[in-house]
């Protein structure tokens, strides 16, 4: 009999060769596209061009810088029109005129009118900080989505590469059960795992379709448009809790700028308000003439006011409103500075874990993983060890590819949310501040003892 040896080694050669290697004639596949700061800001201007929610937004803001150019300073004359009739014992038309012409302007006093276009400034700031950030959230959504469907793809590829390593052993099973060489067990094991892994590509495939169709809704493409593949994220180098970096934070973090611009809105507001209890004042001018001839019979120039003194304490609860609702503000943004430090400070945490978790499958778990396939293959082609030993270390080196995959996804993850804590929109510009100040970690264990 021949040895089993040569043949078995063939066989997984040929696996290995025929998942990483395009069949004889076709053309070889494209080489996976780069996660690059250039690619995600073409599929970002794509994004606002066609994004539903930006373009909400963006709505938003112009319909908020409008209402700055809508404040009048001058409000709309009222004019007034009336006709007197004589009454018995009153004096007659013709000397006192039968037709009344009038013509009312409030005065713009108080700088009213430039503290109402403060509000509305104010109010477009805002707007324009809201559009702001959600366009730095679909930046963070495109390159997340961006990672899953490189996650999802290499997932397929790995599924492929086990079903193609299966089905070669599979044939060297069979010929081992055939002649003597191998259990009915052997044999049900590797048909059992052929199937399974048939189905887990399946399932690969369905998981990529699906993380294709995440990527296209947030650019509002045809749902079902292709993606080229997309590279995996590489390990990066290790991002400490800087004190650039909260700075960095507090400075630009989006909805922590929408929330300090409301502060400001509400203050223009409590100015507007204050202003509110003084008197509104018009000037008018009223004349009356007689139909009969068309001569001017009389003139009256007027000035009329409000009286706010009656409502003065209603206006002092609208003046304490609006500064309450300022000082809310305030506090608001106060508190989600802080826990915006917090945030930051559990990503890092989370980045330094599955960077840790990458640098562990890549150089420790994956290595010696392949060694102990390696020797099970060996001893089971030798009669001297159990099959069962060959399928665990295949699924353990499996489970550590995706896991190392995994790894490297999450922490490309962190970046991306650490990037848009602090405002940044590459997260590979956020290594420049960990080049520029040491960790607070590092300063803490420098400090004077005292």
């Amino acid at each position: 009999m021949k040895p089993i040896l040569p043949t078995f080694t063939f066989l997984i050669v040929l696996a290995a060769a025929s998942a990483v290697t395009p069949a004889a004639g076709s053309p070889p596949a494209p080489a996976p596209v780069g996660v690059t700061a250039a690619y995600v800001d073409g599929l970002v201007a794509e994004g606002r061009a066609h994004n539903a929610a930006l373009r909400s937004a963006e709505a938003q803001t112009g319909a908020a810088e409008a209402a700055v150019s809508a404040v009048r300073t001058w409000a709309d004359p009222m004019a007034t029109f009336g006709v007197w009739a004589p009454t018995a014992r009153g004096m007659k038309s013709s000397q006192l005129g039968d037709l009344v012409y009038g013509v009312e302007e409030q005065l713009p006093l108080y700088g009213r009118p430039d503290l109402t276009r403060s509000v509305a400034s104010a109010d477009a700031a805002s707007a324009r900080f809201a559009a702001e950030a959600q366009s730095q959230r679909l930046r963070r959504d495109i390159r997340v989505a961006l990672d899953g469907l490189a996650l999802a793809g290499l997932q397929a590829d790995v599924a492929g590469q086990d079903l193609a390593w299966i089905d070669a052993t599979l044939s060297e099973v069979d010929h081992r059960y055939r002649v003597g060489r191998a259990s009915q067990v052997d044999w049900l094991r590797i048909q059992t795992a052929r199937a399974v892994a048939g189905e887990d590509l399946k399932s690969r495939e369905r998981d990529l379709d699906h993380a294709a169709l995440a990527l296209n809704r947030l650019l509002n493409r045809d749902l079902h448009a292709a993606w080229p593949r997309i590279a995996t994220p590489v390990l990066r180098p290790p991002l400490s809790f800087s004190s650039r970096l909260v700075e960095a934070a507090r400075a630009g973090e989006p909805q922590l700028k929408v929330m300090r611009q409301e502060s400001v809105s509400a203050q223009a507001a409590a100015d507007l308000t204050r202003r509110q209890r003084l008197p509104d004042v018009s000037l008018g001018l009223e004349t009356r003439q007689y139909s009969g001839d068309g001569g001017i019979r009389e003139g009256m120039v007027t000035v009329n006011f409000s009286v706010p003194w009656l409502n003065r304490n209603r206006y002092d609860d609208e003046w304490r409103r609006d500064r309450l609702r300022k000082r809310s503000s305030e506090l608001a943004a106060e508190d989600y500075e802080t826990s915006v430090q917090e945030e930051l400070h559990h990503h890092v945490l989370e980045l330094e874990a599955a960077r840790r978790k990458a640098l562990l499958y890549r150089d420790q778990l994956i290595p010696l993983t392949r060694q102990t396939l390696s020797s099970a293959q060996a001893a089971w082609e030798a009669n001297l060890g159990p099959f069962q030993d060959v399928l665990d270390a295949h699924r353990m080196l499996l489970a550590d590819q995706l896991a190392l995959a995994q790894a490297l996804t999450d922490q490309d993850g962190m970046l991306t949310e650490i990037a848009l804590l602090a405002g940044i929109p590459d997260p590979d510009s956020l290594f420049a501040l960990e080049e520029a100040t040491p960790s607070t970690n590092d300063s803490a264990a420098n400090a004077d003892p005292k």
